[in-house]
């Protein structure tokens, strides 16, 4: 039989090195990768999917497929006010009713987004392969992590310096 090689564990949350590692994580600054921007109202969105995440977590292209959720919000929003002004159901020049064509692009936005969040693994079944409780805890250990890193000493521990960006994006 073959030795195959084994996949490496995840560092568990409440470990030493699991806890350094979400302190440093805590003073991650999240960016935006290049060439992206947002509007006002994406930016909104995408601070609340950032906040459901612990930083250790964010991955830059798990933030590129934030930021495509964030828009698919969005869009589904300005879609569905544009449905209730309009209605569901339009009637064409003949009299005859037909079905607003908004409708199929809300579906197709709400089947994206859909999964786009099980992609992410934003619903807790998908981070642990079925067990919410799990999830929840290692999520909650790595944001109380996260947001102890204000109680050390930064001259006992060696937080890396924030990067410097634009916050033109």
């Amino acid at each position: 039989m073959t030795d195959k090689p084994k996949k490496p564990r995840r560092t568990r949350v409440d470990s030493q090195a699991g806890v350094a590692a979400a302190m440093v994580a805590g003073g991650k600054k999240i960016t935006l990768p290049a060439g992206l921007t947002l509007t006002a109202a994406e930016r909104r969105v995408f601070v609340e999917l950032c906040e459901e995440h612990s930083k250790s977590e964010l991955t830059s292209h798990r933030i590129r497929l934030l930021v495509s959720l964030a828009r698919n919000l969005i869009a589904l929003d300005n879609e569905q006010k544009a449905i209730a002004r309009e209605g569901s159901v339009l009637v064409n020049s003949h009299g005859n009713a037909y079905p607003n064509p908004r409708v199929k692009v809300t579906t197709g936005l709400h089947n994206s987004i859909l999964s786009m969040r099980r992609s992410l693994g934003i619903h807790t079944r998908a981070l642990e392969g079925g067990s919410n409780q799990k999830a929840a805890v290692r999520r909650a250990h790595n944001k109380a992590n996260e947001a102890d890193r204000e109680n050390y000493d930064t001259n006992l521990i060696n937080f890396p310096k924030p990067q410097e960006t634009d916050d033109d994006d």
